[in-house]
C-alpha cells in the first residue's frame, strides 16, 4: 500500500472517529437536559391566559378561560401562588394583567362594597388612642373643611395625600386701623400705641398672627367627593359620584377629638402644607411673634433650608 493510500485510510479513520465523538457528545447533553428536567420536580399553579381587564371577577375570568391550570418548576413558583380559583370566583381584578402571569395573591381583591355609602372607607382603628369607654382603638370620622387655592395648595391636593393642618390665631400684637401697625397674618416694624410691646431695637419686626401647627400628617381621604381610590378601581374614577370638580373641599379622616378641634378653627384661619408620604412628625416650637431678624436677614438661616440653601437628594 502507497503512502497516498495509508493517509487516505488515515483521513477517513479520523473524519468517523470525530463524527462519532460528536454523536457521543450530543447524545450526552441531551440526556443531560433530560435528566435535569425529570429531575426537576412539577408543580400547579393558575396562570393568566389572555388580556383581563380591571375590575373583571375571578368567576368571568375563569368561564372566558382566561384563567387556565398549569405545571410549573418548583423554583419557580412564587410563594403566594394561588392554586385554588374558587378563592378568587368572587373578587375581581385589581388592574390589568396579561398573558403567562402566574397568579398570586393580592391580584384579585373583594369588589368594592361601598359604591353607595362612603362610611365604609373610613378605617375603625385609625388612632393609637383607645375609646375610653370600649378600650379599643378609636374609629376615624371625616370632616371637610374648606380651603381656596392658596391655602389648600394650588388645588393639586389628592385622595390619600397627608397634610400638615396650620392656623393663623387671632392675636393682640396688631390692631387694623393704627397708621404703624398692620392687618391679620401683617409683618410691622413698629407697634402703634397700646399694642403690646416687645418687637426689638435695630429693626426688630412683629409677625401679626404667627401660624401654628394644629396637627401634622393628616390624612386626605377625599378631595370634593372624589376618594382614595379602592381596590378594583382606578385612579380618578368617579362613576359613583358622578363629579371630579375641585372646589377647595377636602375631607381629612381623623379621630372623633381631632375632628373636634378642626371644628373650632375658623376655616379662614386654616393653611394646609402638603407633605411626603414618609414624613415624620416632629414637635415644632412657636413662631417668635417678635422677631430680632426675619429669616432671610439671619446669616445662620437665610434659606429656607439653611444657609447653604436647597440641599435635594433626587
Amino acid at each position: 500500500m502507497g503512502v497516498s493510500s495509508r493517509r487516505t485510510l488515515i483521513l477517513i479513520a479520523a473524519v468517523v472517529v470525530g463524527a462519532i465523538s460528536a454523536f457521543l457528545v450530543f447524545n450526552y447533553v441531551n440526556s443531560a437536559d433530560d435528566r435535569a428536567r425529570g429531575n426537576a420536580r412539577q408543580v400547579d399553579v393558575l396562570v393568566i391566559n389572555g388580556p383581563i381587564e380591571q375590575g373583571l371577577s375571578g368567576a368571568e375570568a375563569q368561564a372566558q378561560g382566561l384563567i387556565v391550570p398549569k405545571k410549573i418548576s418548583a423554583d419557580l413558583k412564587p410563594e403566594t401562588a394561588i392554586n385554588d380559583v374558587s378563592i378568587i370566583s368572587d373578587k375581581v381584578a385589581v388592574s390589568a394583567f396579561v398573558k403567562n402571569q402566574v397568579l398570586v395573591d393580592g391580584m384579585f381583591a373583594d369588589p368594592i362594597t361601598n359604591q353607595i355609602t362612603f362610611a365604609g372607607r373610613l378605617d375603625d382603628g385609625c388612632s393609637t388612642a383607645t375609646n375610653a369607654q370600649t378600650g379599643q382603638p378609636e374609629a376615624c370620622v371625616a370632616i371637610t373643611i374648606s380651603v381656596d387655592q392658596t391655602r389648600g395648595v394650588a388645588g393639586v391636593i389628592v385622595p390619600g395625600d397627608y397634610v400638615n393642618v396650620l392656623v393663623t390665631p387671632e392675636t393682640f400684637y396688631c390692631t387694623p386701623g393704627e397708621s404703624t401697625t398692620g392687618p391679620k397674618s401683617a409683618i410691622v416694624s413698629q407697634l402703634g400705641a397700646g399694642q403690646q410691646g416687645g418687637i426689638p431695637s435695630n429693626g426688630g419686626a412683629a409677625i401679626c398672627s404667627p401660624a401654628r401647627y394644629l396637627y401634622q400628617k393628616v390624612k386626605v381621604l377625599f378631595v370634593d367627593k372624589t376618594a382614595v381610590p379602592q381596590p378594583g378601581t382606578a385612579a380618578g374614577d368617579t362613576s359613583s359620584t358622578g363629579t371630579n370638580v375641585n372646589s377647595g373641599l377636602i375631607t381629612l379622616e381623623v379621630p372623633p377629638v381631632a375632628a373636634q378641634t378642626i371644628a373650632s378653627v375658623a376655616p379662614d384661619a386654616i393653611y394646609l402644607s402638603l407633605v411626603p408620604q414618609d414624613y415624620t412628625p416632629t414637635p415644632l416650637p412657636n413662631l417668635d411673634p417678635f422677631p430680632q431678624q426675619l429669616p432671610g436677614e439671619d446669616p445662620a438661616t437665610l434659606t429656607p433650608y439653611g444657609p447653604q440653601g436647597l440641599q435635594t437628594k433626587k
